[in-house]
């Protein structure tokens, strides 16, 4: 009678289908080298096929940015020139040595009758003939370059808000931000004193209306 259910105890456990098996335990230790590299080779394709778009990607937003923080500062300084029905500047920040765009600019309101010299002022002064910074603006994300119609380094509103040289006469301009052969991200400027933004190709000329 024991001998009968000593084997009866035996075929169950043997024909157990819970019963763990060194073959199908190794199912579960990992992935193989072959597989791995498998997968770090599809990784570095990709990545190697999305870097230049990635790059494009980031220049395209610098250069954008850039060209949205300049529309705004001359909107404000059109803005300020009708308010105070004095003439309004943006120009380019000296940044201790040469005044260039790429070193930022400053908006502000302007007594002066000369452009305050062609330079943006790094004070307030007071009376008639002074000076009212409305905005600094911090150099644009580099690298970038930037190009224009005219060699002026300043955009001058009068109180009518309308857009005028140095002799108080109206003219379009243009004004672009690019980075070596990247498109050209325009500012066109019209004798009303507005401006709109807009790209075109790479080399080629900015509308001036």
């Amino acid at each position: 009678m024991h001998g009968e259910n000593s084997f009866v105890l035996r075929s169950v456990y043997q024909r157990s289908p819970i019963r763990p098996s060194l073959k199908a335990g190794r199912l579960f230790l990992g992935f193989s080298l072959i597989e791995v590299m498998v997968v770090v080779a599809i990784v570095a394709i990709l990545a190697t096929l999305a870097a230049p778009s990635f790059v494009t990607m980031l220049r395209n937003n610098r250069l954008s940015a850039a060209a949205s923080a300049l529309q705004v500062s001359l909107s404000l300084a059109r803005s300020e020139a009708v308010k105070r029905g004095a003439d309004a500047r943006v120009t380019v920040a000296a940044n201790t040595t040469a005044g260039v765009w790429t070193n930022g600019w400053t908006v502000f309101v302007d007594g002066t009758g000369t452009a305050n010299a062609g330079v943006a002022p790094t004070a307030d002064t007071a009376g008639v003939t002074g000076v009212t910074r409305v905005e600094v603006v911090a150099a644009p994300s580099g690298p970038i370059d930037t190009g224009q119609t005219g060699t002026l380094n300043y955009f001058t509103y009068n109180g009518a808000g309308r857009l005028i040289t140095t002799t108080g006469a109206s003219a379009n301009r243009s004004f672009w931000f690019f980075d070596a052969t990247s498109e050209r991200y325009c500012l066109v400027l019209n004798v009303s004193g507005r401006v709109r933004t807009t790209r075109v190709a790479s080399g080629a000329s900015c509308p001036t209306d």
